[in-house]
């Protein structure tokens, strides 16, 4: 079966004025975006040819444009990275290919109409739309309108791209795993070059992770969030049924080196993300009734609230940092006195905190954060790596993140996403009589969940790198659950 095509109906010639008008916009679109670039001193008509091939093979399949644009995710390099001194920054490849990207989608849902109405009613879709609404609203109230309204425009493109088209494209359900597998082997020459670079660094020498990421990577954290997205998906590669003894053997030393570098990445976060998912998925697995999980749940609860005063005496005299040596560095998470990373983070949330006290409504506009938040510092707090220049990032927290930059409404809508996403996964899972697609759901939920807990630590959705991974996976679980619904219906 051909790929997915822009189909008029009645007429080949109408298709052909489509294709015409397709090509003109990207076109258009595509000038543009070289004038304002050249206007900062930027010249990006060296892109013309692969942008010309990459305009061509969107508009012969769409399907393949995605898949091509997934595969170029990982190796996509920050301009500041080519032009240190540059003052517009994007992702290249990407970030030319995902705008093309949306027109695309908008025109397949707008004037063809060949996208699936069933995707737009999906809770998980009008929730998505409304992070979207809201965000677009708080662009506008905010404090930096155009710094917003870019982010804004990233995130639209990254929903429409990574998972309205994608939901699309996987009603065909052996694309769910050529989606991913696209991802990761983009991600294979990435994570080579990583270990190597850590090779030449002696191996396992923490402070190296910061350089050895670049320029494919900001941090050395958000390679580890990767990783702990593809490691659930290569093991669900290795042990799906109808595998090759060779494809299970290629797919088993992806997994060794994917392994290794997710040690290698020194990623506290990623590393807890990763053990909490697996503890879910083992869960799901065994089928562990609620009725013994919540009272269970509820003792822990009650257990660390009884002994939180303890607790945080063990955290305050816990005197171990960061550190080269593996065990010593895991032992670091708990360091809340003396880890830099650790208490540069508790300064970052309680600044979003401040923030959000002044402004709990609207926030101060989309992606202003790291723009704002220097004066609500408090000088006993700030640590050896603190800065009040904006280099320094985030407020290393999607739901902090999203409470001082888009308020309470924001930062709500971001946790109802998170219930209905695992909502639907949860119960399709346990609904599903299809061992193959409660395996991919298992999968699904496992590398979700990695995100939800590391999201709690670190925000990497305004990059494309990790927003391919989880709105792929949610993409993934919408169209198996659009499906499901179907089959029970028609019964």
């Amino acid at each position: 079966m051909s790929g997915m095509k822009f189909n008029i109906p009645h007429a080949g010639t109408a298709r052909n004025i489509s294709g015409v008008i397709i090509a003109f916009v990207i076109g258009i679109v595509f000038l543009v975006i070289s004038f304002i670039f050249m206007g900062n001193g930027i010249n990006l008509l060296w892109l013309i040819p692969p942008a010309l091939i990459c305009f061509l093979v969107a508009i012969i399949s769409i399907e393949k444009f995605l898949l091509v644009t997934v595969f170029f995710v990982p190796l996509s390099v920050q301009l500041r990275f080519i032009i240190p001194d540059v003052s517009a920054d994007i992702f290249l490849p990407t970030e030319l290919m995902l705008p093309v990207m949306l027109l695309l989608v908008l025109f397949k849902a707008l004037v063809t109409r060949e996208m699936d109405r069933r995707i737009f009613a999906h809770p998980v879709t009008l929730i998505g739309f409304c992070i979207l609404g809201w965000s677009l609203l708080t662009s506008f109230t905010g404090t930096m309108i155009l710094v917003s309204l870019k982010s804004v425009a990233t995130r639209l493109w990254f929903f429409a791209g990574f998972y309205l088209l994608a939901v699309e494209i996987f009603k065909r359900r052996e694309r769910i795993e050529e989606y991913f597998r696209a991802y990761i082997a983009g991600m294979i020459p990435v994570v080579i070059y990583f270990v190597i670079n850590m090779w030449h660094s002696g191996l396992f020498d923490q402070k190296a992770t910061f350089r050895a990421v670049r320029p494919f990577f900001n941090d050395h954290t958000a390679i580890g969030a990767s990783l702990a997205f593809c490691i659930p998906v290569i093991l669900f590669l290795i042990f799906k049924k109808g595998r090759g003894g060779f494809s299970r053997f290629i797919f088993f030393l992806i997994l060794l080196l994917f392994s290794f570098a997710f040690v290698l990445s020194y990623s506290r976060a990623a590393w807890l993300s990763l053990a909490v998912a697996s503890m879910v998925a083992l869960v799901l697995a065994l089928k562990i009734s609620w009725k013994i999980l919540v009272p269970l749940t509820g003792i822990l609860v009650v257990a660390i609230i009884a002994s939180w005063s303890s607790l945080v005496l063990s955290f305050n005299e816990n005197r171990q940092a960061s550190s080269g040596n593996l065990s010593r560095h895991l032992r670091s998470i708990s360091n809340i006195s003396t880890d830099d990373s650790n208490m540069e983070r508790i300064n970052r949330w309680k600044s979003a905190l401040r923030m959000s006290a002044e402004k709990p409504l609207f926030g101060w506009g989309p992606a202003t954060y790291q723009f704002i938040y220097a004066p609500y510092q408090i000088a006993s707090e700030k640590t050896a790596i603190s800065t009040n220049y904006g280099e320094g990032g985030n407020a290393h927290s999607e739901y902090l993140g999203a409470l001082a930059d888009t308020g309470i409404p924001g930062m709500v809508l971001y946790i109802v996403l998170v219930i209905a996403i695992l909502y639907h996964a949860i119960i399709l899972y346990n609904r599903t009589g299809d061992r193959q697609s409660a395996l991919l759901l298992l999968t699904l939920i496992t590398g979700l969940m990695t995100y939800i807990v590391h999201g709690a630590l670190n925000n990497f959705l305004d990059t494309d790198k990790i927003s391919a991974l989880l709105w792929g996976m949610v993409a993934a679980v919408v169209s198996l659950d659009i499906e499901f619904r179907s089959r029970k219906e028609k019964i």
